[in-house]
């Protein structure tokens, strides 16, 4: 899934009069529907959806190549913690 995602938008009226044209918008990609020119919700596949809960969920193992210098160090200052504590 990419970072650089297009999500096209629909204003609420819009939805109310044409819900097709959302569905057939979210089969392609998300939808924002927004109310006041403001952006309320999301609509998308559910593959999409699972896709975004998979890379967001911190219960899957990365290599430390991936994570900041920042996140390596309280990383490491809690393993040191730990370590410590035995």
């Amino acid at each position: 899934m990419s970072g650089n995602m297009i999500i096209e938008e629909f204003p609420k009226s819009r939805v109310n009069r044409r819900a097709g044209d959302v569905w057939a918008a979210a089969a392609r990609g998300p939808v924002s529907l927004s109310d006041h020119g403001r952006s309320r919700f999301v609509v998308m596949t559910r593959e999409t959806f699972d896709a975004l809960s998979r890379q967001a969920d911190p219960r899957i193992a990365r290599a430390t190549a991936d994570i900041s210098n920042e996140e390596a160090a309280a990383l490491t200052r809690v393993l040191e913690g730990v370590i410590d504590a035995d």
